[in-house]
């Protein structure tokens, strides 16, 4: 099977001071298969957010490629506009993503911007708002919007472009349980109309019961690729990589509270 992002030795640095680097992605390859849930875990700091910024082109690797559909990356403006209406990224703030004045008017920026016309705009707004539950909210000054309203409304402005790929990068860490259960049901809609979705987490029981894949990156390289199970049954890779320490302290409720490493690993 063709994956639908393939990463071949991917380096990529972070300058922090004259003449000193911190490296972000060392020689990160891994194959990302399309129509799944794909749950990213690693600590804070391992590499998920700059992973996530080279699938949609907004970093360029420093050293090793990026293909997407078995196709190299291009970075020129017309490739990447091209990209970018195929792979859709939420922020984990949604602040940084909500820019204008009212609900309706940041769903259509995408779409208009892809040179839609003004009815076709309106109706994936309608759409993508129906979707997401917010037909209410379109009229509503997003600066007006309660968290996990500002949450959903991001996810709509992204789902009107219409991509075949969402990558959130932790859309849920800052939601109270009602929200993210409806976060949940949205995500389960998308994936079921065929998207591939990448979502990053630190919460086990988003592994253990929604992906149907799973990446472990840690510092910086992906060491892990396969099926939730594998992962949960990997007693020393859940040790090197500090995921073990992690497994008592689960607060997801999705579909269940998971309250001890028993349940979780059956």
């Amino acid at each position: 099977m063709t994956p639908i992002f393939e990463f071949k030795n991917v380096c990529y640095s972070y300058a922090i001071q004259k003449n000193a680097n911190h490296p972000a992605l060392q020689d990160f390859s891994v194959r990302v298969p399309g129509g799944e849930k794909i749950a990213v875990v690693g600590r804070n700091g391992s590499g998920k957010s700059t992973f996530f910024l080279h699938c949609n082109g907004l970093y360029k690797p420093q050293a090793g490629q990026v293909f997407f559909k078995n196709e190299p990356l291009a970075y020129d403006r017309q490739s990447l506009k091209k990209l970018r209406q195929q792979v859709g990224l939420i922020f984990q703030n949604p602040d940084d993503q909500l820019f204008s004045a009212s609900v309706a008017q940041d769903i259509s920026f995408g779409p208009l911007n892809l040179g839609l016309s003004d009815a076709d705009a309106r109706a994936r707004v309608q759409t993508a708002a129906e979707l997401c539950d917010i037909t209410h909210l379109l009229e509503r000054p997003t600066h007006a919007l309660s968290g996990g309203e500002k949450a959903r409304v991001a996810l709509a402005g992204v789902l009107a472009m219409e991509p075949e790929v969402l990558v959130a990068d932790e859309p849920l860490a800052s939601l109270d349980p009602w929200v993210r259960l409806t976060m949940f049901d949205i995500l389960q809609k998308i994936y079921d109309q065929g998207k591939t979705i990448l979502m990053a987490t630190h919460n086990l029981s988003v592994v253990r019961y929604w992906a149907s894949h799973v990446i472990v990156i840690d510092a910086g390289r992906a060491v892990f690729a396969g099926a939730p199970r594998e992962l949960l049954a990997n007693k020393p890779l859940l040790d090197q990589t500090g995921l073990a320490r992690v497994w008592w302290n689960i607060d997801m409720d999705y579909p269940d509270p998971a309250n001890s490493q028993a349940k979780l690993i059956d």
